[in-house]
């Protein structure tokens, strides 16, 4: 039933442009009269929450290697469902010719559309902190956000638009 080896990374792709997509979050400490003390950029790592938990109740005087400074974001896959409202005829290709001397096309069968659910993290200190954060993440999903990725290297004119949706937020 199943052919050949192939692996095209889509899955880890996908994982990647959702991280890099809070790279770039800073928290500013502020005075009394709204001068800013310090601006900090929030660090980013994928992993599941309980992890980073963990490693916050462990006292710095034990291992202090291992403790991590706050705020902080994590970000980790929740389930992998199939998206049936997308789903395309079956045998489908896709195909792209080759550069050379012989004509030929490289092809793949087209993807089965899935949802990739993520969780995000925020961990704080104090609630500004996390509030900060928030406010800069929230104004960019209307209730989605949507990036162009090449999913497949070996095809340099396919890209695919992939709306990432906020379905809630919880504290």
């Amino acid at each position: 039933m199943f052919s050949s080896h192939f692996y095209h990374a889509t899955v880890r792709k996908s994982v990647a442009v959702f991280g890099t997509l809070f790279n770039n979050i800073t928290v500013a400490r502020k005075k009394g009269d709204g001068s800013i003390v310090n601006q900090v950029k929030v660090p980013l790592a994928y992993g599941p929450k309980q992890k980073f938990l963990s490693r916050l109740n462990i006292e710095t005087g034990q291992d202090a290697s291992v403790a991590i400074k706050l705020p902080r974001i994590s970000f980790e896959i929740t389930g992998i469902d199939i998206d049936t409202t997308k789903k395309l005829q079956k045998r489908v290709q896709l195909n792209e010719p080759t550069t050379g001397v012989s004509i030929s096309r490289k092809t793949i069968n087209q993807f089965v559309p899935y949802n990739i659910a993520m969780q995000l993290n925020i961990m704080a200190k104090n609630q500004d902190d996390g509030l900060q954060i928030l406010e800069q993440i929230l104004p960019y999903f209307q209730p989605e956000f949507t990036v162009s990725i090449k999913p497949i290297d070996d095809f340099t004119s396919f890209k695919q638009d992939v709306p990432i949706v906020l379905n809630s937020v919880s504290f």
